[in-house]
């Protein structure tokens, strides 16, 4: 059966399906896979392995990962994640397969900043230096290398030097640097590691290159040949041309200014009536480039409309736009605009579905979204500098970015081992289920249904353009259309050519809400 969250997501459509398992080692790596996501890593690690080394499978492998990441074993964790990041679907891989194709890329990234390093620097040069680690041998000392957090043994030695060895603790995310000090041997010749062949340069900087001889050269100039008397010639060039003073008598020519003195008067004349003023100049800007805060409001009113549960959604973004005119009133804006839509665990179940199919779903979805908007303006002062703004655009969306999560889920007041206390609550006090009937007792919620079989922790939803063997198609959005109608809003210009813009709508993602500021170009 299928079901929309389409006010969440644009449109979302959840349908239940089953691919059944069939081949070597999948038996051990279905039950390592419930038992890893149930936490129970001490019994999954040896299914999981017994499976991998029958048949590879992403699925089974990043759990195996998970495991191994849990019990501190990071290096093992981040190399699995890492090989699984570069595979690419083949034949027989199921959807499962597929997105734990895509959440290893995220898992190793993240794995990868919590793994600590270390770096052995020599407190001076030892001759034959060798440095080991756990037992370990290290090429590089001085350069960064990864370790599982933990106790390690650092061992170092040298010719004519006593081995050192001290105990360190690395954590998490540490990056930590230790200084490596050797004791010389008793009666051992101390190695000449500090050969001073830096002597070199202090040689013979030859101090003959100073000839000063150039400065007699220089003070040769005796071009005192001053024949700039002739300026005096000069002189006697009088310009007294007294026929510039009969423009004086031209006088009559300040009888015109009084027309000049005429344009002044109608700036008081409206935005559009003869053109003269400051108002004209503002009309001239028909390109402009803005920028600002876009966001969408998501009621759990909403949610409403095609099942039970959910909750208000706000998701951020912002935009850039560029604004044109095609018209004295009529504007074009054509943007680009980023939204994020994160949910947190939300419970969530089809209208009419009894209370056993309660999920609890999660978000992190990134969208772009380009659109054309039309916008009239409705000035509300006679030099416009604020305007009313009507107006409507479409669009289209891609979630180009993040999953939509789907996991069984159990009244949370219910107590392990008593199938007779699973009774339904508040959706709201729901919590995830672990596995199969885990805890017990929650068979009828925690169950392995055709529909939800393996909706558990970590189950990503694939694209809807994906369409898994035994399903009909994927579920998580990747392009969905965008339409704003109405959109209302104003306009302040408190300034030529800078112009704030506030508005509202209604969208298929939410009612919408944007502040921005626009620059005329």
């Amino acid at each position: 059966m299928r079901f929309s969250i389409a006010s969440l997501l644009g449109v979302i459509a959840l349908l239940f399906a089953h691919a059944a398992l069939a081949g070597p080692g999948d038996k051990e790596a279905s039950q390592g896979i419930n038992a890893a996501r149930g936490g129970f890593c001490k019994r999954a690690i040896p299914l999981l392995e017994s499976a991998e080394q029958k048949r590879h499978r992403p699925s089974s492998a990043v759990a195996l990962a998970d495991c191994y990441a849990k019990r501190g074993a990071l290096l093992k964790a981040s190399q699995i994640y890492h090989e699984v990041a570069g595979e690419k679907k083949a034949p027989g891989y199921t959807a499962r397969d597929v997105a734990a194709i895509t959440s290893a890329r995220k898992k190793a990234a993240r794995l990868d900043a919590r793994i600590p390093t270390l770096v052995v620097t020599p407190a001076e040069p030892y001759e034959g230096l060798v440095v080991e680690v756990d037992g370990e041998v290290i090429p590089e000392p001085s350069a960064p290398q990864r370790f599982d957090p933990g106790v390690l043994r650092v061992v170092g030695r040298a010719e004519g030097f006593e081995e050192a060895s001290q105990r360190i603790t690395l954590k998490e995310k540490q990056r930590r640097e230790i200084k490596l000090r050797l004791k010389p041997k008793p009666g051992a010749k101390k190695p000449v590691a500090k050969r001073p062949a830096e002597k070199r340069p202090v040689a013979k900087k030859p101090v003959a290159k100073k000839p000063v001889a150039k400065k007699p050269a220089a003070k040769k100039p005796v071009a005192k040949k001053p024949a700039a008397k002739k300026p005096a010639a000069k002189k006697p060039v009088a310009k007294k041309r007294p026929i510039t003073k009969k423009p004086a008598e031209k006088e009559p020519l300040l009888a015109k200014k009084p027309a000049e003195k005429e344009p002044p008067a109608p700036p008081r004349v409206a935005p559009y009536g003869d053109g003269m003023g400051q108002i004209k100049e503002r009309e001239e800007h028909d390109l402009w480039l803005g920028a600002g805060f876009q966001g969408f409001f998501i009621p759990q009113l909403a949610f409403g409309l095609f099942g039970e549960g959910g909750r208000n959604v706000f998701v951020p973004g912002g935009d850039v736009a560029l604004t044109t005119k095609l018209g004295r009133r009529l504007d074009l804006v054509l943007s680009l605009s980023y939204a994020r839509f994160g949910l947190g665990e939300t419970p969530f179940k089809p209208k009419g579905h009894p209370d056993t199919d309660y999920e609890i779903i999660e978000s992190d979805l990134q969208a772009l979204q380009a659109n054309a908007r039309l916008v009239w303006n409705i000035p509300l002062d006679d030099k416009e500098r604020v305007a009313f703004r009507v107006g409507a655009g479409i669009g289209v969306g891609w979630t180009f970015l993040g999953d939509l999560y789907r996991t069984q889920a159990y009244p949370g007041d219910a107590v392990a081992g008593d199938p007779s206390s699973f009774v339904p609550g508040d959706p709201y006090r729901y919590v995830k289920c672990r596995g199969p009937n885990n805890p017990a007792g929650s068979f009828r919620y925690c169950n392995q249904l055709d529909y939800d079989a393996d909706h558990y922790p970590g189950y990503v939803e694939p694209s809807w353009f994906t369409r898994p063997r035994g399903k009909l198609q994927g579920l998580r959005p990747l392009v969905y259309p965008w339409l704003v109608l109405p959109e209302i809003g104003l306009a302040l210009q408190p300034w030529d050519g800078v112009a704030v813009d506030l508005r509202v709508g209604a969208s298929v993602t939410g009612l919408l809400g944007g502040l921005g500021l626009r620059f005329a170009l």
